[in-house]
């Protein structure tokens, strides 16, 4: 059982996103943006999503233009906004940086 645990977080961290939280609630996180078409919780414009798919955030950009995103991997710096996640969404971040990544 431990290594079928080890086994699935290895896989995460290999394949999955890479995302830290500092103590100010500032979030980088690497992942595909995708424009929210329609969701079971009612916030944000667009998601980032890991390789599998899954919604890892649920993203807003009052400086940042998403849409010039969407479908590529980038990487994003925001800070995290208070009271959410609801719904059964994910967490919600307002981006103040984003990079394409190669």
């Amino acid at each position: 059982m431990k290594h079928a645990f080890f086994l699935f977080v290895f896989s995460l961290l290999l394949f999955g996103c890479d995302t830290s939280v500092n103590s100010d609630n500032t979030v980088t996180a690497v992942g595909v943006v995708h424009k929210i078409e329609m969701s079971t919780w009612m916030y944000g414009t667009h998601t980032l999503a890991d390789s599998s798919g899954k919604h890892l955030y649920a993203l807003t950009g009052s400086s940042v233009d998403l849409n010039s995103y969407e479908n590529k991997k980038v990487r994003i710096t925001g800070n995290l906004i208070d009271g959410y996640p609801v719904d059964g969404g994910p967490m919600y971040i307002n981006v103040t940086g984003i990079s394409i990544i190669e």
